[in-house]
């Protein structure tokens, strides 16, 4: 129950990932209630550590982060090794009384967390405080969509059609995205279903340049590349979403992967060999001690009939993604003390 005099109070960590913010965002907003961002600043030499999982601020930028003091909320909801140390310290600074509640699973310390929220390719989803869910709560915002075709609309009006987006984006994990994979990929969309029409390929920042060079060379004269961070030029990407007639996406990125998922467009999963063997669907023994596992969240979308295989000629799916945005709200609500 929420403690005598004080409002149910929903604190929510963003931090310096844009995937993650989306997500913890999302969640809170299911809620109903009226959420506190509380965005932190990581140090520079600080982005890429792991640091290990407790109470702690020590990565953090004090003076550029949003103030992190008392009144204490009744739940704190994050993301994340490093916000999810943010949250152990608010927790330890209320005297145990702030609950957290996590999305994805966490690094260590499972039974300080009083609700982990965990996508299917998670283990230990047996866990009391473990909810589960269907799909990672990565969505679309249709005002944005309806925004993104109004903008590019005009631009995007001269290409041919059908449109097939390719989304390129980097290595996964041991699996290093080559420019020879990249040359496969154009050459299975070609001669498949961007025969017709033509391919408008964007590539992230973790594009390495080789790939990039690859894409150049490989398009077609009715196709176009996007290369991220290129001077002057607009990021289509939001575009691409919404005006896109099908798409074909690298394995590496989740948050791709989801966010077409759910347009409920034609789908096409490219995922690298692993190093010394074939593509597809295979997963390293190494793959399989993760405590994520990408390969298994590539098999629910490719088995749910979402998204198919690269070689395999891409379909609409017959129902949408599965969306457990309002579960999570009523959890955390209860979390809150709020009652129904």
């Amino acid at each position: 129950m929420p403690r005598e005099g004080i409002l149910p109070q929903l604190w929510v960590l963003t931090g310096p990932k844009a995937g993650d913010n989306a997500q913890v965002l999302r969640a809170a907003a299911a809620t109903g209630l009226e959420a506190v961002v509380r965005n932190v600043v990581i140090l520079p030499g600080q982005l890429a550590a792991k640091p290990g999982i407790g109470p702690s601020l020590e990565h953090l930028d004090r003076v550029a982060s949003d103030p992190l003091e008392g009144p204490w909320p009744e739940v704190v909801l994050a993301i994340g090794r490093q916000l999810s140390c943010v949250a152990l310290w608010i927790k330890q600074q209320s005297g145990g009384k702030t609950r957290i509640a996590l999305l994805n699973a966490p690094k260590g310390l499972w039974n300080d967390f009083d609700l982990v929220v965990l996508p299917p390719y998670y283990r230990n989803r047996g866990r009391p405080n473990v909810l589960p869910i269907a799909m990672p709560l990565i969505g679309l915002d249709p005002a944005h969509l309806a925004a993104a075709r109004q903008h590019f609309g005009p631009e995007f009006s001269d290409l041919q059609r059908p449109l097939n987006v390719l989304l390129v984006g980097g290595d996964m994990g041991q699996r290093r995205l080559e420019p020879g994979f990249v040359r496969h990929v154009l050459d299975e969309m070609t001669r498949g279903n961007a025969a017709d029409g033509m391919i408008y390929a964007a590539t992230s920042r973790r594009t390495p340049a080789g790939v990039a060079a690859a894409l150049k060379a490989g398009l077609r004269p009715q196709d176009r590349l996007y290369t991220w961070g290129a001077a002057g030029v607009e990021n289509p990407y939001p575009g691409l979403l919404a005006l896109g007639d099908s798409f074909t996406v690298t394995a590496d990125s989740l948050s791709m992967l989801i966010e077409v998922a759910r347009l409920g467009k034609p789908l096409t999963i490219a995922e690298p060999p692993p190093p010394g063997g074939i593509g597809g669907l295979v997963q390293r023994t190494s793959d399989l001690l993760r405590p994520r596992d990408l390969g298994a969240a590539i098999a629910l979308l490719c088995r749910g009939g979402h998204a198919v295989p690269l070689g395999k000629a891409p379909h609409a799916p017959a129902t949408p993604l599965p969306d457990d945005a309002a579960v999570v709200g009523q959890r955390l609500r209860q979390l809150a003390g709020v009652k129904s």
